[in-house]
């Protein structure tokens, strides 16, 4: 359930003095990414106080928000303002043109800026090197171009040299020195030039959370955590941060970090877009914080609702919350908004849902309800790794007496992988004992031998890790003594050590006895015969005999078997 954000969020301070004076607020908002705002600060700045740098300002606004369009209109306005020397707008318009991937024109214009600014401009110079780093844009635990077809690290190298050659105390140029060694696979010097930038003042928290995406990219991930965390320190404002460290903890699963991280992002950054929103009700649904993640989801709603994977999150989130007239009401939604990116846990979310449907006073609604649950339970089934979900389908097959289908179900998990408990041991057992009982076409009873050795096996295994349970002895002495006619069954003892053991778990509990007391009476019985047939034991035979007779003293079949021990005395 993956689902990437677009952030952008860098933005040079190489600004006007004017424009910094009368739009103080705009590149900081450009930094955090919040490009609404500061596109309309530094438009309003322009319209108020048109200048060569003011129409550029607001050019460059629309660049880095990628609005190339946009930014055109304002350095074409610009043009007209531009000195013989400085000729900034015309700059950007050159830049516009390599974005826009006419190469020979963009170089041409290229040509000329230089030429006109003889070369020896630095703010010039680093414009278009700043521009051949395609502008690079962190989020989403990544560091990329905003422009990728411009890309050219060893061109954007050497125009961003030449310009701190010519101004040395820019830290705007090392920063993006730093961003064009990181695309020229220098990480090393890329943080150095980081560093450089921020010995010379530029804004810690956006050095620090470039040397963290530095540090993300090679895989260290303690020091981008260390260094993401530097730059909230530095700026408890500063939105970028928040979203790599949210977009870092959701790539280790740790989702409850992602979830607090992201929560932050949007509160500081106020982004509101609906990928952004999304994101955030992902994550705290992968925290498991379902209420949260409805909600979000509820709260934005307006933004949201175009999109019909809210009510896949939505429908899932009720699910887990046991609120399934909801949680089917948002799946069945989504199954009808978008079919082609219908996947497999969308039918294990709806089958529960509909399992977990409560039909007070109907049976045969709740009956109705299982079975369309454990259809769609099947069709997830198959392709759900880390969840047994057919053994909850066996569960219910077990409980509606479809024990053909139980077992099915339950070799269906064996063969995908999945480790059968106890609970899954006992049914399989326990549903093989009653698939022992055939019938032949004429009615007659027909032991399926095969059936109740698997029985035994399964009850062997449940047993173990539930030894004192008392239905898993009875059942293995019951499966052994079934499977063969009564004097085969006695005469081999298989069923007699179950017996015993189950006679001694019972025996002195009245409510089990009651409980039990036909089984009690067959292992009474079953044992009783066997001292008489086997071992020929007369005094074990009676000792089983007194002792049933004590637990049931009015038993008529227990007095016709004591009766003829009475005779031979």
């Amino acid at each position: 359930m993956k689902i990437y954000l677009s952030f952008l969020l860098v933005f040079s301070p190489v600004v006007s003095a004017l424009a910094q004076a009368q739009s103080p607020n705009a590149t900081e908002l450009l930094s955090l990414g919040r490009f609404q705002e500061a596109t309309q600060l530094l438009r309003q700045n322009a319209r108020q106080n048109p200048s060569l740098q003011t129409n550029f300002d607001a050019g460059y606004g629309y660049l880095r928000s990628g609005k190339p369009d946009s930014a055109q209109i304002w350095f074409e306005k610009g043009i007209l303002m531009d000195e013989k020397r400085f000729p900034l707008n015309q700059t950007g318009l050159a830049i516009i043109t390599l974005i826009q991937n006419d190469n020979t024109k963009a170089n041409l214009k290229l040509e000329e800026v230089i030429s006109r600014s003889k070369g020896k401009n630095a703010e010039i110079l680093f414009r278009i090197g700043e521009a051949l780093t395609g502008y690079l844009t962190p989020g989403n635990g990544s560091i990329k171009p905003l422009y990728a077809n411009v890309v050219n690290p060893a061109k954007a190298i050497e125009y961003l040299n030449r310009a701190a050659d010519r101004d040395k105390k820019n830290a705007a140029i090392q920063l993006a020195l730093g961003d064009a060694y990181y695309l020229n696979r220098d990480a090393g010097t890329a943080v150095t030039r980081y560093e450089n930038a921020l010995e010379l003042g530029m804004n810690p928290a956006r050095v620090y959370q470039r040397i963290g995406d530095i540090y993300w990219q090679g895989r260290n991930l303690n020091l981008a955590v260390e260094n993401y965390k530097k730059a909230i320190e530095a700026n408890s404002s500063y939105a970028p941060a928040y979203n790599q460290l949210a977009e870092l903890y959701f790539l280790v699963n740790q989702y409850k970090n992602a979830a607090s991280y992201i929560d932050r992002y949007v509160n500081v950054s106020q982004d509101h877009r609906q990928e952004t929103l999304l994101r955030q009700a992902q994550f705290h649904f992968l925290a498991k914080n379902y209420q949260r993640t409805v909600n979000l989801i509820d709260s934005n709603r307006t933004v949201l609702a175009s999109n019909p994977i809210v009510y896949r999150m939505e429908g899932w989130a009720y699910s887990a919350l046991k609120e399934p007239q909801k949680a089917i009401q948002n799946i069945t939604t989504f199954l009808e908004k978008a079919p082609e990116k219908v996947m497999p846990d969308d039918y294990k979310y709806l089958g529960m849902a509909y399992m977990g449907m409560e039909n007070p006073g109907s049976d045969s609604l709740k009956a109705v309800n299982d079975s369309i649950g454990v259809t769609y339970l099947g069709k997830a089934a198959p392709f759900d790794t880390t969840e047994n979900l057919y053994s909850d389908m066996a569960k219910y097959y077990y409980r509606a007496k479809k024990h053909s289908e139980a077992v099915a179900a339950l070799d269906s998990a064996a063969r995908h992988g999945f480790k059968a408990d106890v609970q899954d041991l006992f049914r399989y057992g326990m549903s093989n004992y009653t698939l022992g009982f055939q019938r032949d076409s004429v009615g007659k009873l027909v032991r399926d031998t095969i059936r109740f050795a698997m029985a035994d096996s399964a009850l062997a295994l449940a047993q173990k890790s539930s030894p004192d349970y008392a239905p898993t002895l009875l059942y293995r002495a019951k499966a052994n003594y079934y499977a063969y006619t009564p004097e085969e069954a006695v005469r081999n003892g298989k069923a007699k050590p179950y017996f015993e053991q189950f006679i001694g778990m019972i025996a002195d509990k009245e409510a089990e006895r009651n409980r039990y007391k036909k089984d009690l009476l067959l292992a009474f019985k079953y044992l009783i015969s066997y001292e008489e047939l086997v071992t020929r034991n007369a005094e074990a035979r009676k000792e089983w005999l007194n002792k049933a007779n004590a637990l049931f003293p009015d038993n008529q079949e227990l007095t016709k078997i004591a009766a003829p021990a009475a005779d031979e005395q």
